[in-house]
């Protein structure tokens, strides 16, 4: 829908390839470029992919305040997440 919005058609191969590409089994095949400030060492965008493995990465005051402050500023906007299946 893009490519024809822009008015640039893409090969079907080429849509495919870029589907892939966007799922996150293709983003973790070439994980080193989803790194922050390009350093190995540094906080990586990419984790496991499991639904509510946050919590093993936040603490309790983490979460506090993402309730309130993050949650706060989505109240009203018709987004709604769900952080556990």
């Amino acid at each position: 829908m893009i490519a024809e919005f822009l008015n640039k058609p893409l090969s079907e191969e080429l849509i495919n390839r870029i589907t892939e590409q966007c799922t996150f089994g293709g983003m973790m095949k070439n994980s080193k470029s989803y790194l922050l400030r390009g350093t190995e060492d540094g906080p990586k965008l990419l984790r496991k992919g499991v639904v509510g493995d946050w919590k093993n990465y936040f603490t309790p005051e983490q979460d506090e305040r993402f309730e309130k402050e993050v949650l706060a500023k989505l109240n009203g906007s018709g987004l709604e997440f769900d952080f556990e299946i």
